[in-house]
């Protein structure tokens, strides 16, 4: 049976093409182009980029791109289960273990002590619950999302108050016919890659802290990232939260109206 590397090595060659000429068509290196044919790609912290060049690669041979990342995936997964048999088992020392119990025990004992004279007190004092700082950038966003938070939790106000303020009319009466536009907010600089429901990609870059890409959300786009929990996701301007945790690598991810995280 055929790896992914072997496939795509007999169809570039089966169509005359060079892997300088993959290289310049599709703006890839030609050492990521010989370790995907040479079936060289390691499940590191470049396994997102290297999916997002297989997915163009097989797109541009026009090959069943589908199946390819998943044969590519099952691939990766056995190599990856080869590599813990090869693994030896590491003993560990008694001393050491001696050695995490007392340091256990002695941040056992500072926040013990901590507790008892900080924050164990009379409840009638006024408490301060310590927050991290906000970005500038995100200060107004989370300012308005705040405020309507409180409008609709208000018991005395009235749905005509509600609407005759600006920052609520969108949220109470949503006009069928306006287009829903989601927003990513980049937190931290990270890899992103959409692609539309034909499969065409639509942007795929590194992208920069506080950079921002729109689109309409009827167009299903589909989100690749590196880390989705550097990625705020807004819908017409309402944050809704991150679209995933820290660390987590998504691969074909759809944004709906209702998302929320």
């Amino acid at each position: 049976m055929k790896t992914v590397g072997q496939i795509l090595s007999v169809e570039r060659s089966s169509k005359n093409l060079s892997i300088s000429d993959i290289a310049i068509e599709l703006k890839i290196s030609k050492s990521i182009i010989i370790d995907l044919e040479n079936d060289n790609i390691k499940n590191d912290s470049d396994i997102i980029f290297n999916i997002g060049h297989l997915r163009s690669y097989s797109n541009f041979l026009e090959l069943d791109t589908d199946t390819i990342i998943k044969k590519f995936k099952d691939e990766l997964s056995f190599n990856i289960k080869e590599e813990k048999k090869n693994i030896t088992p590491i003993v560990e020392n008694n001393f050491f273990k001696i050695e995490k119990f007392f340091a256990a025990s002695i941040i056992f004992i500072v926040f013990t002590s901590f507790y008892l004279l900080f924050i164990n007190q009379d409840d009638k004092e006024i408490n301060f619950a310590l927050v991290p700082d906000i970005p500038e950038s995100l200060e107004p966003i989370v300012e308005k999302t705040y405020t309507f938070d409180n409008l609709s939790q208000s018991r005395d106000i009235k749905k005509s108050d509600l609407i005759n303020n600006s920052s609520a009319i969108a949220s109470i009466e949503y006009d069928q016919d306006v287009t829903t536009v989601a927003t990513l907010k980049i937190l931290n600089p990270t890899w992103l890659q959409l692609r539309d429901s034909a499969n065409n990609i639509v942007l795929s870059k590194l992208m920069d802290k506080d950079e921002e890409y729109s689109y309409e959300l009827k167009l299903n786009y589909n989100i690749t990232a590196g880390n989705a929990g550097n990625i705020l996701v807004l819908i017409d301007g309402d944050v809704r939260g991150k679209i995933g945790k820290y660390g987590d690598i998504l691969d074909s991810f759809i944004l709906y109206k209702d998302f929320t995280n």
